[in-house]
């Protein structure tokens, strides 16, 4: 979703012909769906309505820790602090446990995250590394959130062909639980039975006008855009209730808190200010619709985040951009690599690259050929075969490590990076290594290395770099790991980011960036006993995987007594409240 400036108008020209283009293919499924919006039938056959207990699942974009619980503390988001009840202590509240150590993934960024919380598998297992990466056997580049690359192909093919759901390696929790579910706007929706979005004109305005700001600036009153994504989710969900009766597991996805505190001239403080103003009366609303269908305390209100976000400056300096010349192809280029074009879909007669680079905001992936392979322009790389580590991926570890240590190769990307992680490659087949920290000379075990220099500001740094790396898809996350200079206890103008410029980004292992809420609530249902049941399934150091476990959990608790279906509200207000459906 981010991009540079120069290439804006381009973008906004390529997703009017995207859309001119899909009016004239309107046979094909994906372009009705975004075509005309609304809810597309993702099951086959989908299951029939199910009494309670119900899961609704508030998923929301961007939203770190510290400012949902400011917002939430404030007194201006009155439905979400009514849902907990009064505060007890150590994350305790009347009527809901909010979990006060849970962490992200790593990446702490969206594709990848949204991806391990909807699977509850890591990284390196099920196969969606980051908002962008590439697949080496196959040569083919994914960009389903582009970051380096300005193409929007992979973002429509997100939203309308489930394209991170045909990219998951294990099964969603809509696989697993096995249960009539909903998803709206969320990218991974594989499993369920029904998914919503909005209306085409819409999303081409939206990101439209999202990408034309990215030059510019934002403010408190162009929040509109965003909120309008946001809005504009939730009748159709309701839409979908309605003529279907209410699944058993209902997501609701909010993007625009992301999208907006993006480019936010005062980050945290004004994403306070949405979630206070924008986010509240969305959840009232969604709220109300289960209270009027009877069944709100026999349901189970999950509230989560994918990461939050950390202020950086809006410049060329810090911004470690995508081109072939400057920041990290620049270094690999140095160090006798032919690298890859930042596009998409590179041309026929631009197949010879020896290096590849996927962004994730604080992290960048760096991908190696063997150079053996091809070692003249115009020949194309067995890029099946993994890179040699001593002929290949130590000579580009050196040149990260000197460049960042005394400007040589690359003056730029001096005093930039924090950590260099680099590995041993596997062959194909084989579960891949761990990443280790280049010291400049070897490289050292993440354990070890933290030993010898305590990182407590790096949150849980091994054991979720295992997660990333260790396993059968870790090679998704490249040959050398990037982590740039990051958090809150860096001044800010010593924070950099793969990206193009914006105000705030994100995908460290910092506390800003990976501290996520994690909620559970249920109405009039005792706190202490929801913290019971999370407890016993998150344990002592929970993390986003937790949640296919946690919802799996609360689908067996057993409900007050209630009825087979959700009623239908009699009276005048018939038209209004969903009867149970199935087809």
């Amino acid at each position: 979703m981010l991009r540079p400036k120069p290439a804006l108008t381009l973008i906004r020209c390529a997703l009017i012909s995207t859309c001119v283009a899909l009016f004239a293919l309107t046979a094909c499924s994906s372009a009705e769906l975004l075509l005309h919006g609304g809810e597309t039938q993702v099951k086959r056959e989908p299951r029939p309505p199910e009494p309670g207990p119900y899961v609704l699942i508030f998923a929301f974009d961007g939203a770190g820790y510290d400012q949902l619980m400011t917002a939430i503390q404030s007194g201006k988001a009155p439905a979400m602090a009514g849902m907990l009840g009064k505060p007890e202590g150590g994350g305790l509240y009347q009527y809901a446990y909010s979990v006060p150590n849970a962490v992200s993934i790593l990446p702490s960024t969206t594709i990848a995250a949204w991806s391990a919380i909807f699977t509850g598998a890591p990284t390196a297992w099920n196969g969606v590394p980051g908002n962008e990466w590439f697949v080496r056997e196959k040569m083919k580049f994914y960009a389903p959130v582009p970051v380096s690359v300005q193409e929007m192909d992979d973002n429509r093919a997100m939203i309308t062909d489930g394209l991170v759901g045909k990219s998951l390696k294990s099964p969603t929790l809509f696989q697993q639980a096995g249960v009539k579910s909903a998803v709206s706007l969320n990218p991974v929706y594989r499993g369920a039975d029904y998914f919503t979005v909005i209306d085409p004109v819409s999303m081409v305005s939206l990101y439209t006008e999202f990408l034309a700001r990215g030059g510019g600036e934002n403010s408190p009153e162009k929040m509109d855009i965003y909120e309008q994504l946001d809005k504009d989710s939730v009748p159709k969900l309701l839409a979908s209730m309605k003529d279907h009766g209410v699944p058993k597991i209902q997501v609701v996805y909010f993007p625009g808190i992301d999208l907006y505190t993006h480019l936010a001239t005062d980050p945290l403080p004004m994403e306070v200010a949405y979630l206070e103003t924008v986010t509240d009366p969305l959840v009232a609303r969604i709220l109300d619709a289960y209270r009027n269908y009877g069944i709100l305390d026999q349901t189970y209100i999950v509230v989560i985040a994918d990461h939050g976000h950390t202020p950086v400056l809006k410049d060329a300096r810090h911004a470690l951009g995508a081109g072939s010349n400057e920041g990290p192809a620049a270094v690999v280029k140095a160090a006798g690599f032919r690298p890859r074009k930042f596009v998409l879909n590179p041309g026929n007669n631009e197949q010879d690259y020896q290096a590849a680079f996927a962004y994730q905001g604080a992290i960048a992936y760096v991908y190696l050929a063997d150079r053996s392979t091809c070692p003249n322009p115009a020949m194309t790389c067995d890029w099946k075969r993994p890179p040699r580590y001593r002929q290949d991926v130590l000579p580009v570890a050196r040149a990260f490590y000197n460049s960042n240590k005394t400007g040589k190769p690359v003056q730029t990307m001096k005093d930039t990076l924090d950590l260099i992680f680099a590995r041993v490659p596997t062959p194909p087949g084989k579960n891949t290594l761990e990443y280790e920290i280049f010291d400049g000379h070897r490289l050292v075990p993440i354990w070890e290395y933290l030993i010898r220099h305590p990182r407590p500001d790096l949150l849980q740094l091994d054991r979720r770099m295992q997660w990333l790396s260790a396993g059968p898809y870790g090679n998704r996350s490249g040959d050398i790991l990037l982590l740039s200079r990051s958090g809150l206890n860096q001044p800010i103008q010593d924070r950099y980011y793969f990206s193009a410029p914006y105000h705030s980004w994100h995908g460290s292992a910092s506390m800003q960036d990976s501290h996520i809420p994690l909620i559970v609530a249920r109405k009039d249902y005792p706190g202490a006993k929801l913290k019971q049941l999370v407890d016993k399934v998150a344990g002592s150091q929970p993390s986003q995987l937790a949640l296919v476990p946690i919802v799996r959990a609360l689908l067996t608790s057993q409900p007050p007594a209630a009825p087979a279906v959700p009623p239908a509200k009699p009276g005048p207000d018939q038209s209004a409240t969903p009867a149970a459906k199935s087809r």
